[in-house]
């Protein structure tokens, strides 16, 4: 299937046949082309008719900034956000000025497209970006064929597409520089694992966390404090370039001052750990990861299989992803808010486990195999549908009771489910037709590295 691989974990090339070179390049290409299908799909597909006043809140902020050069709104009529009871939650008052406050990422990302096109065009760059560099993580033990399958499933078939390809959430950030981590780290690129890690803390601060225990624990269990040093001094420096953002745009160099805290740490004192909240992120009907994601719970026993055989890197993400789905449940409320589709706080958690998810599907059992081609082509359908349909969404009440792509087919009639039928066809199909060529182990093609097997 391809000429050569190459193990990212131990630098050891491994080839099958003495001519590579045009595997190399076929294989070095489908970034790209992933990159450039995303992007057009993405755009496409953005939200127009309705949009969270969470992401037209930034979305505005980055034209103004971008279109007069400053931040300040003060003098200016906004009839979207004056009107609204919560103005308070996108608009600050701080050192004499207006202000839109909404995380560092969100605003900073979309200033150039705004600057270039001085309209109110939406960047989808980050969104395909994505997809570019989980294909890229995800080769360094797997096939061409298989990296390419993973990324396409992370990028359309799970919110991916409908919350942080959908607008300019801090998901949008967060989801790119969780998977940029993974490509670094699965390349022993501790440097750009800092990089990305400093990315993802400026779409949201508090998943620092992630960022440190990648670092930690790497360099914990290769004894190296070299990875820990690269990975946190990278990643300092877009932490102290946050508290330089904030001192210009809220007076205070303290890197949280973008939002109002006080709902999250009174949240917290009142609830703390909320078992109810804490599986709302799995389970609820309308927001749980298993849910809108059901392949995730279907490779959970291949993963506790594959998990001692697992890249290290993978490993700490994944538990990285874990605390942090924690502290924000201990945070907020799992369900985030309105007007997207599917869930969106459980996106990082997401992030951080697709790799070992990608990497442990070799190793399914004979029923998820079975089965595996028919719910993804279900969880394609479900999202796509999102993805088209801006209204198709519940509120926060009714996340408990009802799930938002159930509620519009039943409205929708017999044709919706007829689709869904259909595309559960095609996705048997699909594995039919793919499935020779994604069947090989890691191990058959020399890619498990002595520092990733215990």
């Amino acid at each position: 299937m391809m000429g050569a691989i190459m193990s990212s974990t131990s630098g050891v090339r491994v080839a099958d046949e003495p001519s590579v070179g045009r595997p190399a390049l076929r294989s070095s290409a489908v970034p790209l082309v992933l990159f450039a299908g995303a992007a057009v799909v993405y755009a496409l597909t953005i939200a127009h008719d309705l949009v969270s006043l969470d992401v037209w809140s930034a979305d505005f902020g980055s034209w103004h900034l971008g279109t007069t050069g400053n931040p300040w709104i003060e003098g200016i009529r906004i009839p979207l956000l004056d009107q609204n009871p919560l103005r308070h939650e996108w608009v600050l008052q701080t050192h004499g000025h207006t202000v839109i406050g909404r995380s560092p990422g969100v605003i900073a990302a979309a200033v150039p497209a705004y600057w270039l096109s001085g309209s109110d065009t939406f960047t989808t760059t980050p969104g395909g970006l994505t997809a570019a560099v989980l294909t890229g993580a995800l080769r360094s033990r797997l096939t061409v064929a298989q990296a390419a399958v993973g990324a396409l499933v992370f990028g359309f078939a799970t919110p991916v597409w409908t919350v942080a390809a959908n607008g300019m959430w801090p998901h949008t950030l967060t989801v790119l520089g969780i998977c940029g981590m993974a490509w670094a780290a699965s390349g022993n690129r501790w440097w750009w694992a800092g990089f990305f890690g400093g990315l993802t803390l400026w779409g949201r601060l508090h998943a620092a966390l992630i960022v440190a225990m990648l670092g930690l624990l790497v360099g914990l269990r290769r004894r190296s404090p070299a990875v820990v040093l690269r990975v946190g001094s990278v990643s300092a420096v877009f932490l102290a370039l946050i508290s330089l953002w904030t001192s210009w745009m809220y007076g205070t160099w303290n890197p949280t001052a973008s939002y109002d805290t006080s709902p999250f740490t009174d949240y917290a004192s009142q609830h703390r750990l909320s078992l109810v909240n804490q599986l709302g992120f799995w389970v609820s009907p309308d927001r749980g990861i298993f849910v809108w994601t059901p392949v995730t719970l279907l490779l959970l026993p291949a993963l506790l299989r594959s998990w001692r055989g697992l890249p290290d890197w993978s490993r700490s993400l994944v538990w990285g992803g874990l605390a942090y789905t924690v502290l924000q449940g201990v945070l907020n409320t799992f369900w985030g808010g309105d007007v997207f589709y599917g869930y969106r706080l459980g996106l990082e958690m997401l992030a951080c486990a697709a790799p070992a998810l990608a990497f442990s599907a070799v190793r399914m059992g004979r029923i998820a195999r079975a089965v595996i081609g028919p719910l993804l082509g279900v969880q394609a359908f479900a999202t796509a549908y999102g993805a088209v349909h801006d209204s198709a969404w519940l509120s926060g009440d009714l996340v408990w009771h009802h799930n938002a792509f159930v509620t519009a087919a039943q409205h929708d009639g017999v044709g919706t489910w007829a689709q869904l039928v259909v595309a559960a066809v095609a996705g048997l199909a699909a594995q039919r037709v793919l499935g020779p060529r994604l069947s090989d182990r890691p191990a058959q093609r020399g890619t498990v590295s002595s520092q990733t097997v215990p």
